[in-house]
């Protein structure tokens, strides 16, 4: 029998504003849901933005024992929770004999921040005899990865990656790639976040965030009214195994990752360029495999969504006008590893055959003149898809997905 060491994504779990779980998170997709509104879980009063995809409805009680939920900083209850949704759609269980080949690769964004500022605080206005010392293990990035190796029993690879606004893509290349080289069968990886006041007070200070200018404060990628980002907050975990490893244990294979690059700012070209360039790489050589969608990373920044544009025509040479594009961000919001996240949405557009809009989109903007679709999600045949990763100034990445029959 010829072995395969192909690629393949056998369960997803999501921790959204849109949605906690699999059937959730996909009737939200379908139906165009926001999860982005007037924040509430801390004081917005310093700015002029007040919104945000903060999760209301995730209780950690239902995916951690009561008694070990204090000693967790909130993006790792997002974590273990996805995590555990993704291997229950898996059929996956860790046990003592396979824990050693079961890894955790995650995308770490900003998270931390409220632990350590906390902590911060009750050092400076209490002094060291009055710290909480649980506060401190929750101040590294790394924490929400190892959190989820602990309760879940995993034993393999563990590794966090912190890449910019490829954070998440990071992580599932670097998945792949221990894949491929035998360290480990199967591997959860994606990306977590968490939306705390120091994050919001960064970007605030910054002037990133959208502000209302008579129309609404609004998420709107590839919009003329566009004005900066509305950040959001969760988790999106992918199953990850070798064909070969799935097909043993006779798993429901979801989708399969083709083809990925990461790439670099080029000092000798434009930004356009480089994600010209990250794009080629996978979609070279695969002529065979048509392109029916672009999962974009559009976050209603003026620069990042005519960036995206100008690279996609670049890269798929007058093609452009034949595959549409989206950005689910327009529900969710913006966050540092907000490729967990779409990436399951990605894995669900190929197993239910379905394009989720980009909402709010009222005014074209000619910088952005790609085949969007807008409002209303579309049914139609997807056999593979590019999910796409921007850093301006930093770093691009792609990920061709193919369907569960390609």
């Amino acid at each position: 029998m010829m072995m395969s060491n192909r690629i393949c994504i056998t369960g997803v779990g999501a921790v959204s504003s849109i949605g906690i779980g699999k059937e959730e998170f996909l009737s939200a997709l379908k139906k165009g849901k926001s999860g982005i509104e007037e924040i509430k879980a801390f004081d917005t009063s310093f700015s002029r933005s007040k919104r945000g995809g903060i999760l209301h409805s995730f209780n950690p009680k239902d995916f951690i024992p009561a008694g070990k939920i204090r000693r967790l900083d909130r993006a790792s209850q997002f974590a273990i929770a996805a995590s555990r949704l993704a291997l229950a759609d898996a059929g996956f269980r860790v046990t003592r004999e396979n824990a050693e080949r079961v890894g955790v690769v995650l995308g770490s964004g900003f998270c931390g921040l409220s632990s350590s500022g906390e902590f911060h605080r009750s050092q400076v206005l209490r002094g060291f005899l009055d710290l909480n010392p649980m506060l401190f293990p929750n101040t590294v990035p790394n924490a929400p990865a190892s959190h989820v190796s602990i309760e879940l029993g995993i034993e393999g690879v563990n590794c966090t990656l912190v890449h910019s606004y490829c954070t998440a893509e990071a992580a599932i290349l670097f998945a792949c790639d221990q894949l491929r080289m035998g360290r480990a069968d199967l591997i959860l990886t994606g990306g977590v976040d968490e939306l705390s006041e120091v994050l919001f007070r960064g970007f605030s200070a910054l002037r990133l965030l959208a502000t209302d200018r008579g129309e609404g404060e609004n998420s709107c990628p590839y919009d003329r009214r566009r004005n900066g980002v509305i950040l959001g907050e969760g988790a999106g975990i992918l199953v990850i195994e070798t064909e070969d490893h799935a097909r043993l244990r006779r798993a429901k294979i979801e989708g399969y990752i083709l083809a990925y690059s990461l790439t670099g700012r080029s000092s000798k070209g434009s930004e356009s360029e480089d994600l010209r360039r990250s794009i080629r790489a996978v979609l070279d050589d695969k002529e065979n495999l048509p392109l029916r969608y672009i999962s974009g990373a559009g976050n209603s920044s003026r620069v990042l969504d005519a960036l995206e544009a100008k690279g996609v025509r670049s890269a798929l040479l007058g093609q452009e006008a034949s595959v549409p594009v989206s950005s689910i961000k327009s529900m969710t919001g913006e966050a540092i590893a907000s490729g967990g996240i779409r990436a399951v949405a990605d894995i669900l557009s190929l197993e239910n055959q379905f394009i989720p809009p980009t909402t709010n989109y009222v005014m074209p903007d000619p910088d952005c003149n790609l085949s969007y679709v807008v409002n209303q999600a579309v049914e139609t045949k997807i056999q593979t898809l590019l999910h796409l990763g921007i850093s301006p100034e930093s770093c691009f990445s792609s990920i061709l997905m193919g369907a569960p029959w390609s």
